[in-house]
């Protein structure tokens, strides 16, 4: 089975994890080969620039078919892909077309981008990080066989081993930026409101013993600096407990990397309850859940008062978890299984059953999840 991927970012290794990650399944034998472009330019894509990918790609399938064409993260400024996706069925009939969303987006206001809609109107795959709304959209506009397949852990840069705790200096953290938009209805507007209220109340209730870190938070007491995006572990090892942010989307199942991050850390998490997060980890085992600022600040003074070994036992689990079930080694093999059943069920005339996930944690019944996870199926 051969994959041929186009990666969001400037070069290849900017999705280090994904990246490494189909390089491994050559290695182990799942994939017979495995090349990727980047389609990122530094700024406004120049006048011809997709054309001119386009064609790249047409022409490097043409000499060398893949069975799997990934379209990752396939929102923001992009040509039409549609007639490029007709172009490469011309070229391999067989050939399984996967687009993939990594981002939140709103029901009414920053909708889906046109991109992604185009492209999952037409792909044989369409790989979600959220479900509910997001997959009604896509459907609605003539997607089949969406699937969830929720943000994860690059293992690469966040995977290795701890660095040592040295002096604790906060007993709660967060970590993110100020975030504002133009228009107030939409989703990163009030993902913003929410957070600076959030800040507000912490920084009021727990004066010094929080650290606020990430870029915007001028004239906060609290604020300790932006941090480089590989530093996320390492700050949040300065504290006892750490919290999460309203991720900018209630549509289910959404959750950023950072939430995948944050428990690789060691370090417990507090972060709020976007619907069915509960199945992806497992609370107070895995995370502590919250809801609106009332219920977040009882959540992190129950988590204050438990002992340091109790917080370092749920922090070791977490991590031990989320290694094991939610890197992009996982979301790289669970991608390839589901197109190469695809490919040999059309191959052989067949149907091609509902992919079972393995995405929950284990006390969740993957069956049951599928009218949620699985939506629109046609095999």
């Amino acid at each position: 089975m051969k994959l041929f991927a186009l990666l969001q970012g400037l070069r290849p290794e900017d999705q280090l994890g994904h990246h490494r990650a189909f390089e491994g399944l050559v290695v182990q034998g799942r994939l017979e080969d495995y090349r990727a472009v980047h389609y990122r330019t530094d700024g406004p894509p120049p006048k011809g620039h997709w054309p001119s990918l386009y064609a790249k790609v047409l022409n490097a399938l043409g000499e060398r078919p893949a069975d799997i064409l990934l379209l990752q993260y396939f929102h923001g400024d992009i040509d039409d892909p549609r007639p490029f996706i007709d172009e490469v069925r011309r070229l391999n009939a067989h050939t399984i077309v996967v687009v993939s969303c990594g981002d939140p987006f709103g029901r009414w206001f920053q909708r889906p981008p046109r991109s992604l809609v185009q492209a999952a109107s037409v792909s044989d795959l369409t790989l979600l990080t959220s479900m509910g709304y997001m997959a009604d959209i896509l459907i609605g506009r003539g997607a089949r066989n969406l699937v969830l397949m929720p943000n994860g852990l690059c293992q690469e840069r966040f995977g290795g081993p701890l660095p040592e705790r040295g002096s604790l200096d906060f007993d709660l953290v967060f970590i993110g930026s100020n975030n504002s938009g133009r228009n107030p209805f939409n989703p990163i507007s009030c993902c913003g409101r929410k957070r600076r209220e959030m800040i507000r109340v912490l920084e009021a209730r727990y004066g010094k013993r929080f650290g606020l870190f990430g870029g915007g938070w001028d004239g906060h007491a609290s604020w300790q600096g932006p941090i480089p995006f590989l530093e996320q572990i390492n700050t949040a090892r300065r504290s006892r407990i750490q919290i999460g942010g309203f991720p900018g989307s209630y549509a289910p199942y959404y959750t950023s990397n950072r939430f995948y991050t944050a428990m690789a850390s060691g370090i417990p998490l507090l972060d709020f309850a976007v619907e069915r997060v509960d199945r992806l980890a497992e609370p107070f085992v895995h995370w502590i859940p919250y809801g609106e600022i009332p219920s977040l600040v009882k959540a992190v003074d129950l988590a204050l008062d438990r002992s340091s070994t109790e917080l370092d036992e749920m922090g070791a689990c977490a991590r031990s978890y989320v290694l094991g079930r939610h890197t992009h080694v996982q979301r790289a093999e669970a991608m390839v299984g589901i197109a190469q059943g695809l490919v040999e069920a059309r191959r052989r005339g067949h149907t091609l059953p509902p992919p079972k996930l393995r995405c929950f944690h284990e006390n969740v019944d993957p069956e049951l999840e599928l009218p949620w996870a699985v939506r629109n199926w046609h095999g």
